[in-house]
């Protein structure tokens, strides 16, 4: 299993609404998030319950990394564009959900 699989299904999960941190995961590829001054910085541009994520804007690629038992998942890094797509597909499924 992999980070990706881990983090497909906590977003399948029917027992919590995901459709808002889809909605910001997708809209942070779109706009920089404003920089936070906390001390310490903070370690993900976005959170899940599970899993982190760090937007490297310059790059255009998101890293994946599930924070609940570092080491258990390597981390995964992708492209914006496959990552819309990766949202985008959630979005629709999530949508369909019928189990």
């Amino acid at each position: 299993m992999s980070v990706l699989d881990s983090f497909t299904e906590e977003m399948l999960q029917s027992e919590l609404p995901k459709r808002v941190i889809l909605e910001r995961l997708t809209h942070g590829l779109e706009v920089e998030k404003p920089p936070q001054f906390a001390i310490p910085a903070p370690k993900y541009t976005f959170e899940t319950n599970l899993h982190g994520f760090r937007y490297d804007y310059q790059n255009q690629t998101v890293t994946i990394s599930y924070k609940v038992a570092r080491g258990l998942h390597d981390d995964m890094t992708v492209s914006f564009m496959t990552f819309r797509v990766i949202l985008e597909g959630l979005g629709v499924c999530i949508r369909m959900q019928k189990w």
